[in-house]
């Protein structure tokens, strides 16, 4: 994915390039416009990828909480059983086995799943009732914290999901994108001229990068492959006895 998204930008600016040097495209149109639209997009470009490089930042830290609770949750389990800790393992690794095999960092809110659930039936079915000594008691009292904080940090997942880009104000940053191109391509001559089209050619492309960018923010992909994926690799490693 990412070598295409490289080889597709590539791809235009060589296009532009071709298209400034071989193409008379000056008109006569007021550069005033060139200014305004400049403006205008920086604004809004700007406005967005600081609010969605935000959001990102807080479902990473979010989903990092949700995976190091999880880990504490299987790891306390060891002091109530081994037996138990491996029922306990096997559940954890349907939430994250969801999120793995359907590259989707959100599916586990965004479709029905019972993993919490699952988890306390199991810990009623195994402990209610029953007396404990200390060491089971406190590592009891761990794995209810740790699935409270679970419960609370999913809530606040369920809120950021929510606050994507909508359709409307996509379209400004479309029309405005397209705007800047057109009246750089039209009121800057770069005839025959091979400096002035790679200059265009970067700008042209320069604007086009600022939107995949912030599209890839608005979706959570800004790096390789999906958000949390290193950090839930690392749990299910835990839980498979590699690390």
């Amino acid at each position: 994915m990412k070598n295409l998204l490289r080889i597709g930008l590539v791809t235009i600016f060589v296009v532009l390039v071709s298209v400034y040097y071989f193409a008379n495209l000056e008109i006569s149109l007021d550069k005033t416009l060139l200014t305004i639209s400049t403006f205008l997009f920086a604004i809004f470009s700007g406005f967005f990828i600081s609010r969605q490089s935000s959001r990102y930042g807080d479902i990473r830290k979010s989903d990092s909480v949700i995976d190091g609770n999880f880990s504490a949750i299987y790891r306390s389990s060891s002091h109530l059983g081994l037996k138990f800790q491996k029922k306990m393992g096997e559940l954890i690794k349907v939430y994250y086995s969801n999120i793995l095999s359907n590259d989707s960092w959100d599916y586990n809110f965004t479709n029905k799943t019972t993993t919490l659930s699952d988890i306390h039936a199991l810990l009623e079915k195994n402990f209610g009732g029953k007396t404990l000594t200390s060491l089971e008691n406190s590592a009891l009292g761990r794995i209810m914290m740790s699935l409270g904080a679970i419960q609370q940090e999913r809530k606040n997942l369920v809120a950021l999901y929510e606050e994507r880009i909508p359709v409307f104000e996509w379209i400004p940053i479309w029309f405005l994108a397209g705007v800047l191109i057109l009246t750089l391509s039209t009121t800057v001559s770069s005839y025959l001229s091979l400096l002035d089209s790679v200059l265009k050619g970067i700008f042209g492309t320069s604007v086009l990068v600022i939107v995949i960018l912030l599209k890839r923010l608005d979706s959570l992909r800004l790096f390789e492959g999906i958000i949390g994926e290193h950090s839930a690799r690392d749990v299910v490693d835990i839980i498979d006895g590699r690390k």
